[in-house]
C-alpha cells in the first residue's frame, strides 16, 4: 500500500502548515502518499461515526482526546500495539490521553497546557517576582495593576470559565467532581478578590479566550493561555509559570488538551501503511520540529526536555505535563456547567463562594 487518507480536526494554518511539511518529510521517508483532510473540530467525531456506516474511515485519525473512548467503544480504532507502537517515553499523564481499558488506541505528540503569561517588562517594572501561592498572586496581581492596565485578565465566561478555573481549583486541592468542598471555595475566592481588587474587570464574565487580547494590547500584565502565545509576535517579552498551589506546597497541576493519533480499523494493508507514517510523524527528531513549528509541547519527555533546553521559556509549561490533570470526557460537561453557575454567580451576583459552589453542585 503507498497511500493513505488522514482525517484531521484543526483547520488552521499554525496546525495545518506545520503538519503538512511534516506528511512531506515521512512521505519521503516512507515511500506512503498521506491525502490529507481537515474538518471543524465539532464535526470530525461524528463524521467519523457516520463514515463507519459506509465503510469510508480514513487510514489515520487525529481524533480529540476527549472522543478517544466514545470512538473506541464502537470498534473503530485498532490497537496501537499491533503495529509495534507504543507510548513509551511519554509520561503517565501524556500516555494516558489514548488509553482506554488498558489499551492504547492513540497517541499525542503534541499537547496543549495552559499557564498564566505575563510581560516580563510589567513584572520588572513593579518589582514582582513570579508568585508561588495564592496570596502572593492576589498581591503581585493588584501591584502590577495601573490605571491603563489589568493585573490579570481573567477569562471567567460560561465557556472558557471553567477550563481556565481548573488550575486554580486543583491548586486548591479541589477537584471537579465535587466542588461544594472548601478547597473549591478558596480557589473561587481568590477570582473574586482579583475582581473587588480592581486587578481584573467586571467584565471578565464575559471574556472567554479574548481575555488574552488585553494581553497583547498591553492592557493586561498576565493572563491564562497556551504555548501558542510564545510564538506571537508581540512587542514586548513574554514569560509564563503555572498557577501555583494554594499554599506553596505540593506541584501545581494544569489540565492538558491534546489529540491523538489513531488508526481506524480499514484492512491490514491500509492499516500497516498508516502504522508506518505514524511511527515517522512520532519520531523524536521530527516530534521536535512540528513542536517548534506548531506551539504544540512535546508528548514525549526526552524530546521535552530537549525543547525545554532550545526555549528555556516554555520551560515551566514542560514541567507540567507529567503532572498534568487529565478530564474525564463522560462527565466533563455536568462539572463545567456547575463550575460555570457557580462562578457567575460569584462574581456577577456577589455570591458568596462557597453557597455559590453548594448551589451549583446541585444542580
Amino acid at each position: 500500500m503507498d497511500a493513505i487518507t488522514v482525517w484531521t480536526g484543526l483547520p488552521y494554518d499554525s496546525f495545518q502548515t506545520p503538519n503538512a511539511a511534516l506528511f512531506a518529510t515521512c512521505e519521503k521517508e516512507t515511500g506512503i502518499t498521506a491525502t490529507l483532510e481537515d474538518f471543524p473540530p465539532d464535526d470530525l467525531t461524528g463524521k467519523v461515526l457516520q463514515a463507519a456506516t459506509s465503510d469510508d474511515l480514513p487510514d489515520l485519525l487525529y481524533l480529540e482526546s476527549g472522543d478517544i473512548t466514545r470512538v473506541v467503544e464502537t470498534g473503530l480504532l485498532t490497537d496501537l500495539a499491533d503495529y509495534g507502537l507504543t507510548a513509551d517515553g511519554y509520561s503517565d499523564s501524556v500516555a494516558s490521553l489514548g488509553v482506554v481499558d488498558g489499551v492504547q488506541y492513540g497517541v499525542a505528540p503534541g499537547v496543549n497546557p495552559i499557564a498564566l503569561f505575563y510581560n516580563k517588562a510589567m513584572f520588572e517594572a513593579a518589582g514582582v517576582d513570579i508568585p508561588t501561592t495564592f496570596d502572593e498572586l492576589r498581591t503581585a496581581a493588584a501591584a502590577l495593576t495601573t490605571p491603563d492596565v489589568m493585573g490579570i485578565a481573567l477569562s471567567a465566561d460560561t465557556g472558557t470559565g471553567p477550563y481556565h478555573f481548573l488550575p486554580y481549583l486543583l491548586g486548591a486541592g479541589g477537584d471537579p467532581a465535587d466542588i461544594a468542598t472548601p478547597e473549591a471555595a478558596q480557589a473561587l475566592q481568590l477570582w473574586k478578590d482579583f475582581v473587588a481588587d480592581g486587578s481584573t474587570s467586571e467584565s471578565a464574565v464575559t471574556w472567554g479566550w479574548d481575555a488574552q487580547d488585553y494581553f497583547r494590547g498591553e492592557k493586561a500584565a498576565m493572563v491564562m493561555s497556551g504555548a501558542w502565545l510564545f510564538g506571537e509576535d508581540l512587542p514586548f517579552e513574554v514569560g509564563a509559570f503555572p498557577v501555583p498551589t494554594a499554599d506553596g506546597s505540593g506541584a501545581p497541576q494544569t489540565p492538558i488538551g491534546a489529540e491523538v493519533w489513531t488508526i481506524p480499523v480499514t484492512d491490514d494493508a491500509h492499516q500497516e501503511a498508516a502504522a508506518k507514517i505514524l511511527a515517522c510523524l512520532t519520531d523524536d527528531a521530527n516530534a521536535l520540529e512540528m513542536a517548534r513549528a506548531s506551539g504544540r509541547l512535546p508528548g514525549d519527555v526526552s524530546v521535552g526536555e530537549e525543547y525545554a533546553a532550545e526555549f528555556p521559556d516554555q520551560a515551566p509549561m514542560i514541567a507540567l505535563l507529567p503532572n498534568g490533570f487529565i478530564q474525564d470526557p463522560e462527565n466533563k460537561g455536568k462539572q463545567y456547567d456547575q463550575l460555570s453557575l457557580a462562578i457567575q454567580d460569584a462574581l456577577a451576583h456577589d455570591a458568596d463562594p462557597a453557597e455559590a459552589l453548594e448551589k451549583a453542585a446541585g444542580q
